[in-house]
């Protein structure tokens, strides 16, 4: 999940040099009332879907302790329900997950080790609790998360300092709004669709302060609002020899690894 604050990716990790002089000297140190406005829309229509499914390409840099700049990458399947239910399928070079919330119980499986951890929460809980509580307490992203919050545009724009509308773009055949914003530890750019379904297509963050301006991007596709989600879907059950075992707390307060 992709976050642009201090936080990071939802810690995944400046702007591109533009190369026209006259689009630089464009570039405000305001946020400009029309890149808030297509901000605002999508993250108003993203808000209002109760069920919908959508694919992720990510790809992420790291920096070795050398300064060389490494890239991985994974595809993504989620797929929310509202309030209370989210489930990402995640495959790629660094492993092969599925994430949980059930509206009680977060679970991350590794399919390849065959390990599993769950953590309890109250029955009240949202997704954007759940996805709060996975990040801060046990380390847990989900990809892109910022975009699926039930208003997006607040938890994006808390960091923001200025921002403006790029122009124009296509993103995988679709025609989209390019924006940029620029925060005190990040910048980030969101490429939006046209017309009545302003999904995000497109969103790159990059990590200003870390040395070599490690970038995260996310490519998304597969948008469906029509699916009819079970909440069996979204239920994990051990396969036969999966082993058990606790979420590492990042911090006190909350009981990682809660009973199954």
């Amino acid at each position: 999940m992709i976050r642009p604050s201090s936080q990071g990716f939802l810690t995944i990790l400046a702007l591109f040099t533009l190369a026209n002089p006259a689009n630089s000297a464009n570039q405000a140190q305001a946020i400009e009332p029309e890149a808030a406005n297509i901000l605002r829309q999508m993250s108003d229509y993203l808000g209002s879907l109760q069920q919908f499914t959508f694919r992720v390409e990510t790809a992420i840099d790291s920096i070795t302790w050398s300064g060389q700049k490494l890239q991985s990458g994974a595809h993504v399947d989620v797929a929310i329900k509202r309030p209370n239910r989210f489930r990402a399928d995640r495959k790629g070079d660094v492993g092969d997950q599925e994430f949980y919330f059930d509206g009680r119980r977060l679970t991350l499986f590794g399919k390849q080790v065959n390990y599993y951890a769950n953590m309890r929460v109250s029955k009240d809980v949202d997704i954007d609790t759940a996805l709060d509580l996975a990040r801060d307490e046990v380390g847990v992203i989900l990809p892109a998360s910022d975009l699926v919050y039930q208003d997006a545009y607040q938890a994006m724009m808390e960091d923001v300092k200025s921002g403006m509308v790029v122009g124009s773009s296509i993103v995988d055949g679709v025609d989209v709004h390019h924006l940029a914003f620029r925060g005190s530890e990040v910048d980030w750019q969101i490429w939006i669709q046209k017309g009545d379904k302003p999904f995000p297509r497109k969103y790159l963050i990059t990590s200003k302060w870390i040395a070599g301006a490690p970038q995260g991007t996310a490519l998304l596709s597969d948008w469906n609002t029509a699916v009819k989600l079970d909440d069996a879907r979204f239920t994990f059950s051990p396969p036969p020899e999966a082993h058990k075992i606790g979420f590492i707390p990042l911090r006190g307060g909350y009981r990682a690894g809660g009973t199954q």
